[in-house]
């Protein structure tokens, strides 16, 4: 008689499947009982956290893959090569989410299909969409040798992967022109709100300073997610290629941090920056967390070199990140919407369904495909217990 072994019940399944189970219920209720009973959305604040978190910060947080990509393939750092399948895994899981959270936050998402057939070359949405769409495509194809290695026909295997190595150049440099084109396109969203956009951010060079913050984040996202899968999935990384990218990191961040206040002080917006209000507290938070202290952390070797510390840093410049694109699709147009905004309990609940579900992806796909080289088993008598740990 054999026994069935079911999976162990632990503290962090448990909580995976809370999650689960909060956003079955706000799928539930954002389909069956319409978009009122889902949200706290309003004509006067139409986007909200489904856009703000699930698009905006989604696909700027994925900008490490084409980074990444484009410093292999097109500029010979073949250095970088270790760290590339994980790169482009977390932008392929990172627009997986995206595309679904779009089927949450549009009105009518059973019409999603239409920027394909219905074409509307005048409307940002419209580049938005196409942008994503064939971004999404190359990355099926820049990640699926991962998934035909385990093909056992041989013949099969290596007809794909000749095939896929003659268009591989090709593929990146789409991928990273599509990238580009997006990351600024969705700052684009924002120049209508011109009059109703907090000062602080509304700018006409928004597309710039969308591109130029979402690389150093997307870089900051493979960071988290090497030291991540070395501490918990048993695999075998040099980080000091995360030193590496981390002094990458350092000019890009003082970049964007010059860009902001030169613009400010162009638009003869300084004045706002010490008003006592909510958005010039936001806005503060949002520098502090993405320029100031990391650039200054990061100039630190201590910093750079130590794996948990870079990481802490990594996390700051995420929030960071995440704060500047909220305060653009939400804080900053609660004083000219008169509405102030409070997500329901469901918009945070199917968010964060749909961000562990890809985080649950990440971690099945490092265990069981060649995306990082894995370390031999250890006894079970060698690994250590959670006390000793402790």
């Amino acid at each position: 008689m054999t026994s069935t072994r079911f999976p162990r019940i632990s503290l962090w399944r448990t909580i995976v499947a809370l999650i689960f189970a909060a956003g079955v219920y706000a799928t539930y209720a954002r389909f069956a009982l319409g978009f009122q009973a889902a949200t706290n959305l309003t004509d006067p604040q139409p986007w909200g956290l489904w856009v703000g978190l699930g698009t905006l910060c989604g696909v700027g947080l994925s900008a490490g893959g084409f980074a990444i990509a484009a410093s292999v393939y097109l500029l010979g750092f073949e250095r970088y090569r270790p760290i590339l399948r994980t790169s482009v895994l977390i932008s392929f899981l990172g627009y997986l989410t995206v595309i679904v959270g779009m089927m949450y936050e549009l009105g009518l998402p059973w019409r999603i299909w239409h920027p394909i057939v219905m074409w509307n070359r005048h409307s940002v949405l419209f580049e938005v969409s196409w942008c994503v769409m064939l971004y999404t495509t190359v990355l099926v194809f820049e990640f699926s040798p991962a998934l035909v290695e385990k093909i056992p026909w041989v013949s099969v295997r290596e007809l794909y992967l000749r095939w896929h190595h003659s268009i591989l150049i090709a593929l990146v440099l789409a991928g990273t022109l599509l990238s580009s084109m997006h990351q600024s396109f969705l700052g684009g969203l924002y120049l209508i709100t011109k009059g109703k956009l907090d000062p602080l951010w509304y700018s006409p060079y928004l597309t710039t300073m969308f591109y130029l913050s979402a690389i150093p984040a997307g870089l900051a996202v493979t960071i988290m997610a090497l030291y991540l899968c070395v501490r918990s999935l048993n695999v075998k990384v040099d980080l000091s290629l995360s030193t590496e990218v981390s002094k990458v990191m350092i000019p890009l961040l003082a970049l964007y941090g010059v860009f902001r206040a030169v613009d400010l002080i162009n638009r003869d917006a300084t004045a706002y920056l010490w008003m006592w209000r909510e958005e010039t507290l936001s806005f503060w938070l949002e520098i502090g967390l993405m320029v100031v202290a990391p650039f200054v952390l990061l100039n630190m070797k201590k910093v750079r070199n130590n794996p948990q510390r870079l990481y802490w840093t990594c996390v700051l410049i995420v929030m960071g990140f995440m704060a500047n694109r909220l305060n653009v699709s939400i804080t900053g147009l609660q004083a000219s919407s008169g509405v102030y905004y409070v997500p329901k309990w469901t918009e945070f609940a199917a968010t964060f369904a749909v961000v562990t579900a890809a985080v649950v992806a990440f971690r099945y796909a490092v265990i069981y495909l060649d995306i990082l080289p894995k370390n031999p088993p250890q006894p079970r008598w060698m690994v250590p217990s959670a006390a000793a740990e402790a």
